[in-house]
């Protein structure tokens, strides 16, 4: 069989960020698989021109195997505007007959999002992060992660040993929502005192308004909506754990349709507050919505102790799970003072948890091995890629 051709529908607008579709286009390329693109975007270096996507007017998705919409082509959320901008989808996208698969990136946070709709059963495949095993969604989703880009990997390479890194652990959620994530809250009531009895903590956020003064670093702020930092990546680099505590926890219970406790309202809350009081009679554990976040995939790449949830008790789906006290420390926020007590007895597994973590996270979440499981799971062959792709 021969390589599958991609064909990418991207937004041509230079700061609507497609990071979903980038890693994908960066591990095809490391692949040495062809991809085509409806449009221009994403310029890797300061070089006039250098797009990672580049317009092939000459292909269409009649051409090729795979068809690719990032999740921003139904939501790109902008700044002043009273609500998402939403293009239709591709004319012919669904049409009878197509060769071709479809498939929908689905990085939009929240629970139910655009991929709940019925129209979106059309897609071959829907990549969905932040699903969780103990919350229904649709048939055609399948979990997915945040992952790492080559920016990602190239701003956290070249860190210092472990043994030579601040005794530190960052808890300064620089780029982030303006809303509380309740995970973030208890974790730092019932966790984080604990925390400071083995590390100190950096609370230091960076002013992400200001402009940086070099060139790529000002090209990357500019694409990634201000998210860009090299003080936040060399504060990574030099720190030895990292708090990536993120997301909403709620309930055991409803199943069907959680989303109705994150709504906004009155009702909203009295249903959160009585399905909360069930839950006290439930032996499962609370669920986690939107867990997921660069700052876990950057703390790994960085070769940092990744404190988050214990993934698996809290229901976290993703193509392939790390294991805890491996490859990140998870903690029951319920019962945190058992993962605190671990440390304590056994200083030692810091540094082990670290190595092996970076070493688990560049082998299955940077571009080339992420983007040949998604070829291999979609039943197309792959090539071996080439040595540290």
């Amino acid at each position: 069989m021969s390589l599958p051709k991609v064909y990418f529908y991207c937004c041509p607008e230079p700061d609507n960020l497609q990071d979903d579709i980038i890693i994908l286009a960066e591990g095809l390329r490391a692949l040495g698989i062809p991809y085509y693109a409806s449009a221009n975007y994403w310029l890797q270096s300061t070089e006039p021109g250098d797009y990672l996507f580049r317009h092939t007017p000459d292909v269409s998705p009649d051409d090729c195997d795979l068809v690719v919409l990032p999740y921003t082509w139904f939501n790109w959320v902008l700044l002043g505007l009273p609500a998402p901008i939403r293009r239709p989808f591709p004319d012919g996208l669904f049409k009878p007959g197509r060769r071709y698969r479809t498939v929908y990136m689905d990085t939009n946070d929240g629970l139910r999002t655009v991929s709940w709709e019925p129209e979106f059963r059309q897609f071959d495949v829907i990549l969905r992060t932040k699903l969780n095993r103990r919350m229904w969604h649709p048939a055609n989703l399948r979990p997915w992660a945040l992952a790492l880009s080559n920016r990602m990997l190239r701003m956290t390479a070249g860190a210092p040993p472990f043994a030579n890194r601040e005794r530190t652990v960052l808890v300064n959620f620089g780029a982030s929502h303006n809303y509380p994530h309740t995970a973030r809250i208890r974790a730092n009531e019932r966790f984080n005192p604990s925390l400071e009895k083995i590390f100190a903590l950096n609370s230091t956020r960076d002013d992400l308004s200001v402009p940086p003064a070099d060139p790529y670093d000002r090209l990357m702020w500019e694409q990634t909506n201000r998210r860009h930092s090299r003080a936040y990546y060399e504060r990574l680099k030099h720190s030895q754990a990292v708090s990536c505590f993120c997301g909403a926890l709620i309930p055991p219970m409803p199943w069907r349709d959680p989303n109705q406790l994150l709504l906004h309202g009155g009702k909203a809350k009295l249903k959160m507050k009585l399905f909360n009081l069930l839950g006290r009679l439930d032996p499962r554990p609370e669920r986690i919505v939107q867990w997921d976040s660069w700052r876990f995939w950057e703390s790994l790449a960085a070769g940092c102790v990744a404190f988050n949830l214990d993934l698996e008790r809290y229901g976290v789906m993703l193509p392939l799970m790390p294991e805890n006290w491996r490859h990140y420390i998870g903690v029951d926020l319920a019962n945190p003072a058992p993962a605190a007590a671990r440390i304590a007895d056994d200083p030692g597994c810091l540094e082990r948890i670290a190595r092996e973590g970076r070493e688990w996270a560049l082998a299955n979440y940077a571009p080339a091995p992420l983007t040949a499981r998604f070829l291999r799971d979609l039943g197309f062959p792959v090539p071996p890629p080439p040595p540290h792709a």
